[in-house]
């Protein structure tokens, strides 16, 4: 298989599939890293390959979190609707819409222009399979394009609706 050398540790292998090598060429091999990983997220490129340890431990606890608040952003919203329209007690309608409002807002600030927001991790080795891994990359960190905005956008929609329910009930009591 041909492969294409395209910066210091990154490597080509396919227009689909890039390898950032774990290549220390000098003392700032770190910043090398993650710009040759930026360069492949901002190109979204179909599978990044991470092999530096540090490096890639690091995308992915980003891509976790990120998704970590997403999925409580998106739970705490719907909560707060059901529990709103289940029971006469506010203060947990309140509660849960303020958690979304919280998650949404921060993912919002910090994750929402990351390129990494377009990417899981694949942890599947069914899937893990398909992918052309180099010879002698261990334990490599393995990005997939999901490029799903919708999904991105949908914890907002969740958020507008439960603090608008919220706002309703809150006028609702004043009334």
């Amino acid at each position: 298989m041909q492969s294409d050398k395209v910066t210091g540790g990154s490597e080509l292998i396919s227009p689909s599939v890039r390898v950032i090598r774990e290549v220390y060429e000098g003392e700032n091999a770190h910043e090398m890293f993650q710009t040759d990983l930026n360069t492949a997220l901002d190109k979204k490129i179909r599978f990044i390959i991470i092999e530096p340890t540090r490096l890639g431990e690091e995308t992915e606890r980003w891509i976790s979190v990120g998704n970590c608040l997403h999925k409580t952003s998106l739970m705490s919203g719907a909560a707060s609707i059901a529990i709103g329209l289940a029971w006469k007690s506010d203060i947990f309608c309140y509660s849960f819409c303020a958690a979304s409002v919280f998650c949404t807002s921060l993912y919002s600030i910090c994750w929402a222009c990351d390129p990494c927001v377009e990417y899981q991790v694949e942890r599947k080795r069914k899937n893990l399979m398909k992918i052309p891994i180099p010879e002698g990359a261990s334990t490599p960190v393995v990005l997939v394009h999901t490029g799903n905005r919708l999904v991105m956008f949908s914890h907002r929609l969740v958020t507008v609706l439960a603090t608008s329910f919220c706002a309703w009930k809150l006028y609702q009591a004043l009334k």
